[in-house]
């Protein structure tokens, strides 16, 4: 009886959410679960006032937990997951700022680069200042990252796209941002200001940034970091930024 009851009120908010968003893709009926933040994005633009929020994002991982049979633990943590999903949808974007950190023969030297390697991407770093914010609080996301070609007169055309994630679900997402680095290549940081919904839930959160060229003249990079949002004054430290 609890079961029929769980699932009938899934449908209810499944449906109710499909008004306002998109359905995501589907294989043979499954989700195509993202590989990275920018397959997310296509599937799910950010909406603004997404603040169904964390109270029916809490709910469907409860009834989820319910419905599916789960011990006490697994209904718990399907909830924290649900909550942190419709927390973060209220991050609020502020200022923007993109700018060369270093040109072209910076570049070649730092990455020991020559003309034969062709188009190469790296991201040097990825931060969240503070590393340890409280829920309403402003702070920055930083990510510099590295791009050369052969030729030290084209314009590069990059695409940024920046998200966190909790576990291993994508629970907030934004770009693509676009640069042009001059002169064949580069290195570019770029911040953008936000504040924190005053309701996020604490824990440990991963940054992601990947960079990649429309053209498709070299791989997509990715940058990942630890972020962790607390609710009391006890910090922790983020851990070292790993690119791939």
């Amino acid at each position: 009886m609890k079961q029929g009851i769980a699932s009938f009120l899934i449908l209810t908010l499944l449906v109710a959410g499909c008004a306002t968003a998109p359905a995501p893709k589907t294989v043979n009926a499954t989700t195509v679960k993202p590989a990275n933040i920018k397959e997310w994005l296509s599937q799910n633009r950010p909406r603004r006032g997404a603040w169904l929020g964390v109270a029916t994002g809490v709910l469907v991982g409860t009834l989820v937990g319910v419905a599916s049979g789960g011990n006490r633990d697994d209904i718990i943590a399907s909830a924290i997951v649900g909550g942190i999903t419709g927390g973060v949808a209220g991050f609020a974007f502020g200022k923007q700022q993109d700018r060369l950190f270093a040109g072209r023969d910076l570049a070649v030297r730092q990455a020991n680069y020559d003309r034969s390697q062709g188009y190469v991407a790296r991201i040097e770093e990825v931060t969240f200042n503070p590393p340890n914010p409280k829920p309403g609080a402003a702070a920055t996301l930083y990510v510099r990252y590295l791009v050369l070609g052969p030729n030290p007169a084209e314009k590069i055309r990059v695409r940024l796209f920046r998200g966190l994630k909790y576990g291993d679900v994508y629970v907030f997402g934004a770009g693509p941002n676009e640069f042009d680095i001059p002169q064949g290549g580069g290195v570019v940081e770029s911040s953008v200001q936000l504040t924190l919904p005053k309701k996020v839930p604490q824990g440990t959160y991963s940054i992601e940034a990947l960079v990649d060229d429309e053209k498709g003249r070299f791989q997509q990079v990715i940058g990942t970091n630890a972020l962790y949002i607390v609710a009391s004054a006890e910090p922790r430290h983020a851990t070292a930024v790993a690119a791939r």
